[in-house]
């Protein structure tokens, strides 16, 4: 799994932290021991975290809490190598314990440095903030081939070492060419002072020297310029520091590649560079967090309809039937650095089941809830899902509206079932039938939306048009997305698939996969809510 610093910088494409850096008049220097408590608010997505970091350079280790420590991660450094292990700790919920706190150990490459970045800000003058007097520090970066400019300004003041303490932190991206803002990110700090030992000491966690989470449950995670990899960075916003430039643009350059020559032989449907084009398959191991069911496990409720009888009512069917027309399905989301694939397949099913009943009211059922409360049914928040056991956990406990619950997180949280007010129910959910086509038509028409496990790695820079791939059953299925509808081009059967990866993945986050041969295991396991 990423560690929880990778997943902040993926996620908001800015680091709590910031550099030791130079000017010609003064310097701006840090502390090589620090703790502080801070709020980072990002102005386009809405999302703010608050978090608390910890870092000595001393013992070589370092802390970040999210959340008022919610979700806890320590790194620990050995004295004479960057290697050492990293402890997140998070809460898990299952049927016989509510909010546990659990620990889980990895391999750590390097402890992280908060505020240890190369960039250069310059002295511009005192201001006053929050009643006291600050310096201000700024870097403006214009870069006329990418058409960006980067402003960052930081607030901060100096202790009587020479050291200072941040405050305050702003960072605003421009397009140069359409003068658009890109993105606007603020940091504040709060509390600043020196860390201790005992802040850092990841044995005062008890579950750390207790039960480890055996890793062997969870889904393995964790990629010189041209013309195109200049496009590509600045159309989606990339950032990269070092040596990691020359990296990313060879695993772009070979995605490129794959795509082109697909492209070339005018199949049935086209690939595309996305967000995901610069980063290895293990890197994007956190979209894929579904593993397959057992293939003897039925739902709740038998297959309503014999062979026979399936056969007799697909005669009936419509050529094409969309639910997204009817105003059922609700608007794509994303699941962020958190393999919740499980969690987003099986709320979108039972929003649009829902809906079908309730004259297409709109409903945001909260994925967060079962990411948080359904590990009692073998599921592993962050780390994937099953989705027979995630349809028993909501057959058993239900889903709470997103408004209620609170909004999605992309962290493993607290379970707050208990104090919810409303909450949706399922009668029952059942398998389709393996492998029939006829099957899946009949449980979208008669039923609604259908929960699936695929194999998405070949789909990552899927674009537009029908996908088929002979090679796509080659390995087996790892994601979980929702069938919401089928149609008919050229005589050749496909199905409407909504994905958790936002709207500016594939057609407005969707894919349309092909009915023939089972496509990417798309008809072995799939599950449908009974209401």
């Amino acid at each position: 799994m990423a560690s929880l610093y990778i997943l902040l910088l993926s996620a908001l494409a800015f680091d709590p932290g910031f550099a030791f850096v130079l000017s010609d008049e003064k310097n701006l220097t840090w502390s090589t021991n620090y703790h502080a408590r801070g709020e980072m608010t990002n102005l386009f997505t809405g999302i703010i975290k608050p978090f608390e970091i910890w870092y000595s350079a001393e013992i070589n280790k370092s802390r970040i809490d999210f959340y008022n420590g919610m979700v806890k991660t320590f790194s620990v450094g050995e004295t004479d190598e960057d290697l050492g292990q990293e402890f997140k700790v998070y809460p898990m919920t299952t049927e016989t314990v509510t909010n546990q706190i659990v620990c889980e150990k990895h391999i750590l490459e390097k402890v992280k440095n908060f505020f240890e970045r190369e960039q250069e800000f310059e002295y511009t003058g005192d201001t006053v903030y929050n009643k006291k007097n600050v310096q201000i520090w700024k870097m403006l970066e214009v870069d006329p081939s990418e058409q960006k400019k980067l402003e960052e300004i930081i607030y901060v003041y100096e202790n009587e070492d020479g050291t200072h303490v941040p405050l305050l932190r702003e960072r605003i991206k421009h397009n140069v060419w359409s003068g658009a803002l890109d993105g606007h990110i603020i940091v504040r700090y709060f509390d600043y002072g020196p860390a201790t030992a005992e802040d850092l000491d990841v044995n005062q966690v008890e579950a750390c020297n207790e039960t480890i989470i055996d890793e062997s449950l969870k889904q393995a995670r964790l990629v010189i310029d041209d013309d195109e990899f200049l496009s590509y960075k600045l159309q989606h916003k990339k950032e990269y520091k070092g040596d990691e430039h020359e990296v990313r643009r060879q695993i772009f350059n070979e995605n490129l590649r794959k795509v082109i020559e697909h492209n070339q032989k005018n199949l049935g449907y086209k690939l595309t560079i996305n967000k995901f084009s610069d980063r290895t398959d293990a890197e994007l191991a956190h979209l894929f967090g579904t593993r397959p069911s057992d293939p003897f496990q039925e739902g709740s409720i038998v297959f309503p309809h014999t062979e026979e009888e399936v056969d007799v009512l697909a005669q009936d069917l419509p050529d094409n039937y969309d639910m997204r027309i009817g105003g059922y399905i609700s608007p794509i989301k994303n699941q962020g650095a958190c393999g919740s694939c499980w969690a987003f397949a099986t709320a979108a099913a039972v929003e649009g089941a829902l809906a079908r009943t309730n004259g297409a009211r709109d409903l945001d059922l909260s994925e967060q809830s079962i990411v948080d409360c359904a590990w009692g049914f073998r599921n592993y928040g962050c780390d994937g899902g099953f989705l027979d056991r995630v349809y028993r956990y909501v057959l058993e406990h239900g889903i709470a509206v997103e408004e209620d619950y609170g909004l999605y997180l992309e962290e493993n949280g607290y379970c707050k079932m208990k104090n919810m007010t409303k909450i949706y129910h399922i009668k029952g959910f059942t398998k389709i039938p393996s492998l029939s086509v006829n099957a899946m038509k009949v449980a979208l028409y008669k039923y609604g939306p259908v929960s699936v496990t695929i194999n998405s790695s070949p789909i990552v820079h899927y674009a537009n048009g029908i996908y088929y791939n002979v090679d796509c059953n080659d390995d087996g299925p790892n994601h979980a997305v929702t069938v919401v509808g089928y149609g008919v081009r050229d005589g050749a059967t496909y199905w409407i698939v909504k994905n958790s990866w936002g709207e500016d993945w594939g057609q407005d986050g969707y894919i349309l996969f092909s009915a023939t041969n089972n496509n990417c295991h798309i008809l072995e396991d799939a599950y449908c809510p009974i209401i």
